[in-house]
Formats: structure tokens, C-alpha cells, sequence
């Protein structure tokens, strides 16, 4: 098999940041690049400007739960956002992995509107109701199976919509990730990023799901969106 065909199937190895004994100095470290590289590359916030911020209006609650928030960046900037506009939101940030959810809650534990806690993004129905599902760059990590699950539960359970935004499998988006990531030193995030763009996924590999608008997006981005609700803004 040569390098461009590789491509053509997901990778299954798990990354080095997902083993229960790496090491957790190198974990934090990744977990400070992750700020800079969701700012740089994952083009996440105009997406958000207009699906989920779009979608939402002054004087309504609003629960929003992000699935393997991580670092929690992406939360803290939404809230930031919203205050901004006048909303009432409040973010449920689960992550599975317990390092990360103390990472998290020793950065942003005292932000106001933010629930950082241990979950099971398998689980959608215990954190129910909610209004909407997000995640950045967690769906790579999970199996196929499980993947379908999570966007199908999503959507089931999510009053107004939901948004995933991941990476697009790509011999170019290897390449050139393997050119950037040389500056992120004495942490997980070049040779995970590498495995993670192998993980990631092509517009095919979603077929099956039809309660998603799926499109890709540069940089080597792949974007889910809710049929529902604010689909037309997308």
C-alpha cells in the first residue's frame, strides 16, 4: 500500500494523550498547544458564529453540552461570546478522561455558566435536556460504531440542533501538519495530530447518517450539521 492509498480506510491506533499512563506533564502540555492550534486551524469559531450563536436569541435559556471538551478554550470563548450578545447560556463540558477534567476545572472551574465534569459522551441521555450538542476534534477518537451512535443520539436528543466539526483524512492535511507541528516541542500534539488526521474522516464515511448536513471545509476540516434548526445559517 502506498502513502496516498493509506488514506483511503480510518487508522485505529489510539493516540498517546488517550493512554491512561502517558505521561501527564507531555498530556498538559498538549492540552496548552490545543488553544493555539483550535485558534489557527480549526476555523471552529466563524462556525459557531453562525450555527449556534446565530441560532440563539436574548431573554431564552440555553444548554449546551460539548462532548470531550478537553482543554475547555472552546467553551470559555463561546460564554464569552454570548455574554456579548445578551444570551443566557449555560455549557456542560464532558470529557471522559479525569486528567483532563481536572486540567480543565484548575484553568476555568470558576467561569460562570460552565459545568466541567467526567462523562460519557455514550451517555447523552443522563445530561438530558439540552438544546444543543457540540464537539471539536472528539469524534476521530471513537471507533466507527460508536461514532454513529454519538450523532445519533445528538440529534435525537438535542432540542435545536447540533454542530461537530473534525478532522478531514487527507494525504495533504498530513503533509502539511507534519510541516507545522514541528513547533509544538515535549508534547503529544505533533505525533497525535499525525495519527488524528488518519483517524479522521471523508465525506463516504458518513452515509448512513441522515440527519446531518456534512460538508468539508479548509483547513482540512470536516463539518456535521443538524438538519434542524439553524441548518439554513450553515
Amino acid at each position: 500500500m502506498n502513502f496516498f492509498s493509506s488514506f483511503h480506510h480510518r487508522a485505529t491506533d489510539a493516540e498517546l494523550m488517550d493512554q491512561p499512563d502517558c505521561d501527564e506533564d507531555q498530556l498538559f502540555r498538549t492540552l496548552d498547544q490545543f488553544h493555539g492550534i483550535n485558534v489557527l486551524f480549526s476555523r471552529v469559531r466563524p462556525l459557531l458564529r453562525r450555527t449556534l450563536l446565530a441560532e440563539m436569541t436574548p431573554g431564552e435559556p440555553y444548554h449546551l453540552i460539548d462532548l470531550g471538551a478537553g482543554a475547555c478554550d472552546i467553551p470559555v470563548w463561546m460564554l464569552h461570546q454570548a455574554r456579548k450578545r445578551g444570551l443566557d447560556l449555560r455549557i456542560t463540558a464532558i470529557d471522559a478522561d479525569p486528567r483532563v477534567v481536572r486540567y480543565a476545572k484548575e484553568r476555568y472551574g470558576n467561569v460562570e455558566g460552565l459545568d466541567i465534569v467526567e462523562g460519557d459522551a455514550l451517555n447523552l441521555e443522563a445530561l438530558a435536556p439540552f438544546d444543543f450538542v457540540f464537539a471539536n476534534h472528539f469524534l476521530h477518537h471513537l471507533p466507527t460504531q460508536a461514532v454513529e451512535q454519538v450523532l445519533r443520539e445528538s440529534s435525537r436528543l438535542a432540542r435545536r440542533g447540533c454542530v461537530f466539526s473534525d478532522l478531514k483524512r487527507s494525504p495533504w492535511s498530513y503533509l502539511a501538519f507534519s510541516l507545522v507541528a514541528r513547533v509544538y516541542r515535549d508534547s503529544y500534539a505533533r505525533e497525535d495530530g499525525l495519527l488524528s488526521i488518519r483517524k479522521g474522516f471523508r465525506k463516504e464515511d458518513f452515509q448512513s447518517i441522515k440527519e446531518f448536513q456534512i460538508r468539508s471545509a479548509i483547513p482540512g476540516r470536516m463539518q456535521l450539521i443538524s438538519r434542524t434548526g439553524f441548518a439554513h445559517n450553515s
